[in-house]
C-alpha cells in the first residue's frame, strides 16, 4: 500500500488525514513535535535518517499555526520576535521538511508533495468568507501563506522535470482550534475533499493552488 508522510498530525486536520488514510490502508509516517521539530533542520534530518530506505508516495506539509502572538497581528505592535514563530512554522518548516524527505519521495511511486496553504494567502481573493475580519487581519499568518505559495511554485519548477507533482491546497474554513467553532466545514469534510484532490493530481497540476473542489485559487 502507499505511504504517507505528514507533519502536524497531533490534532485538527493532520489527525483527520491520518485517520482517513489509515482507514484506506495506507502506511502512515506522522512524527509528533517531540519526534521532530519542523523548524529545526538537525531535528528533521535526524528523524528522517532513522527511517532508512522507506519510500514515501505523498508528503503533506500540514504543520502550521495562526498568529502566535498579538505582536504578529496588530499594526503598531509588530515585533520581529512576535512574527517569527508563525513564519518559521508555516514557511521555513515546509521548506526544511520537503528538503529532508525528498529522497524518500523520490523512491515513491506517486511523487506528490502537498503544501497546505489558505485562501487568506491569496492576494487576489483577499481571504473570502473565512477572512476572520478585515483585509488586514492575521498579518503574519496571511504573509506566511502567501510565502508558502511561492515556495510551492519554486519546488514545482525544480522538481517537475523529475516527475514530481507539487501542489498548494486550500483546506477551506474548518472547525478546528485554528479555524474556530463558526467555521463552515468539519475536519472530516475538508480532509475527504482534499484526499480526493490529492488522489487526482496529475502532471498538469504541478505548481497549482487548488481549492477543495479542485478549482484553481487565484494567486
Amino acid at each position: 500500500m502507499p505511504t504517507l508522510f505528514i507533519t502536524g498530525a497531533a490534532g485538527g486536520l493532520g489527525l483527520e488525514f491520518v485517520r482517513q488514510y489509515r482507514e484506506a490502508g495506507w502506511t502512515i509516517i506522522a512524527p509528533t513535535r517531540a519526534d521532530m521539530d519542523v523548524t529545526d533542520r538537525n531535528s528533521i534530518e535526524a528523524y528522517v535518517a532513522k527511517l532508512g530506505d522507506v519510500a514515501v508516495d505523498v508528503l503533506i506539509n500540514n504543520a502550521g499555526m495562526r498568529n502566535a502572538t498579538p505582536q504578529a497581528s496588530q499594526l503598531g505592535a509588530f515585533t520581529a520576535e512576535g512574527w517569527m514563530p508563525t513564519l518559521a512554522t508555516n514557511v521555513i518548516g515546509p521548506a526544511l521538511v520537503t528538503q529532508a524527505v525528498l529522497p524518500l519521495v523520490r523512491r515513491g511511486a506517486q511523487k506528490k508533495i502537498v503544501l497546505l496553504s489558505s485562501r487568506l494567502g491569496s492576494l487576489a481573493a483577499g481571504g473570502g468568507g473565512n477572512s476572520g475580519g478585515g483585509a488586514s487581519s492575521y498579518y503574519a499568518y496571511r504573509v506566511s501563506k502567501t510565502a508558502v505559495n511561492q515556495l510551492g511554485r519554486c519546488l514545482a519548477i525544480d522538481l517537475g522535470p523529475e516527475g514530481f507533482i507539487c501542489a498548494l491546497l486550500d483546506p477551506g474554513w474548518v472547525r478546528t482550534p485554528m479555524g474556530g467553532a463558526q467555521a463552515a466545514l468539519t475536519p472530516e469534510e475538508s480532509v475527504a475533499k482534499m484526499r480526493k484532490v490529492i488522489a487526482g493530481l496529475e502532471a498538469t497540476d504541478n505548481g497549482r493552488f487548488i481549492s477543495l473542489d479542485g478549482e484553481t485559487v487565484p494567486w
